[in-house]
């Protein structure tokens, strides 16, 4: 007799991950419903488990209500208690990051690409735009990212010709440290939405040939900016606004369209990782016609698709995700316009950064 596939969703539904957290659960919902499973089961249901403050406890009480597939949960802090405290597989939807390589965690199903690796996409459009620039000047709060942001940083600096002088700064210092940062051609500043608004008060007054902050990619960051956010560069893990090729699921339209039905908002990119983790429980179920982790890790292994969130592939070495990419946007004329890779290209680069009220140089 058939019965439901059951799964479990460790994220915050509490604390300051809470909205992150509560966009997943939400969009797990809609795949939950809308998930055609083979006829072993009649329906899929989603039980979440509030990560927060103790996703150890979380994820052990998910593992004990024995559920088909565990997703978990948001942030590299919260992501590494919970899956050291357990052998099952788990879809890790909310923290990409480069720690959960297979030799490290054999278990973990990585959704979307690390983080860490969005400062490439920066150097690679300013390589791109002028063969001169030679100096990176990289800005960086101290907390969950900052040595990986530092190491993937110095590493394609070093395969791209930049000499990079770095900071890392206590949070709450950001002002201090801008101060200190010595001249370059590039900045890129990776912090919190506060230490950032507070370093570009005194940065974005020097003259770079291209500035990026890593919450300068959302549409509501670093609005006490003013004519300083125009021009600079950031990062969106996914956009509504970029269609992508969907070989598995709904396409980008079609998901938007039934999450703001269903929950009365459009989605964001947690919710986007997390419908699609949703996307690839399904199609290696259907595949296999069964349901355990061994298959459904080495089924995932081997998958090679397109979903709402993009491309989805695994490094066989790694188990790090390659398929996805996130881009770039530069704010232009107001608006967050996709500047990078050039197959997500809605704009050009607008090359070298334009300084509040001031017109756009000749590029180099």
């Amino acid at each position: 007799m058939p019965s439901p596939l059951t799964v479990a969703l460790v994220t915050s539904l509490t604390g300051p991950a809470a909205a992150p957290g509560l966009a997943a659960l939400h969009a797990a919902t809609l795949w939950a419903r809308d998930e055609h499973v083979p006829p072993a089961w009649d329906e899929v249901h989603v039980t979440a488990y509030d990560a927060h403050p103790h996703p150890a406890a979380a994820i052990r009480s998910a593992v004990a209500a024995n559920p088909a597939a565990i997703f978990g949960p948001h942030g590299p802090r919260a992501a590494l208690a919970a899956f050291a405290v357990t052998d099952r597989v788990v879809f890790n939807i909310a923290a990409p990051s480069t720690r959960f390589v297979r030799q490290a965690f054999p278990n973990v199903i990585n959704v979307t690409a690390p983080q860490a690796t969005w400062t490439r996409g920066v150097l690679a459009a300013v390589r791109a735009a002028d063969r001169r620039a030679r100096k990176l000047a990289l800005m960086v709060a101290a907390g969950d990212w900052s040595l990986e942001v530092v190491s993937v940083t110095r590493a394609a600096a070093a395969a791209r010709g930049f000499e990079v002088v770095s900071s890392v700064f206590r949070p709450g210092q950001a002002q201090a440290a801008a101060r200190r940062l010595p001249p370059a051609d590039v900045l890129i500043v990776q912090a919190g939405p506060d230490d950032e608004a507070a370093a570009a008060e005194i940065l974005l007054r020097r003259p770079w040939r291209a500035a990026a902050f890593s919450t300068a990619g959302h549409d509501d960051a670093l609005t006490t900016m003013g004519d300083h956010r125009e021009g600079l560069l950031g990062p969106r893990t996914w956009s509504p606004q970029l269609p992508a090729q969907a070989g598995t699921g709904p396409s980008v339209s079609e998901f938007v369209n039934r999450y703001q039905h269903m929950h009365g908002q459009p989605p964001s990119a947690a919710a986007a990782a997390a419908f699609t983790a949703g996307l690839l429980l399904g199609r290696c179920v259907r595949s296999l016609g069964q349901i355990d982790d061994f298959s459904v890790l080495a089924a995932a292994r081997a998958l090679d698709t397109s979903t709402v969130l993009g491309r989805f592939r695994l490094d066989p070495a790694t188990g790090l995700q390659i398929g996805h990419h996130g881009h770039l946007v530069q704010w232009q004329d107001g608006v967050a316009a996709a500047v990078w890779p050039p197959d997500r290209l809605r704009a050009p680069l607008r090359y070298p950064h334009r300084r509040g009220g001031q017109p756009w140089p000749e590029a180099a």
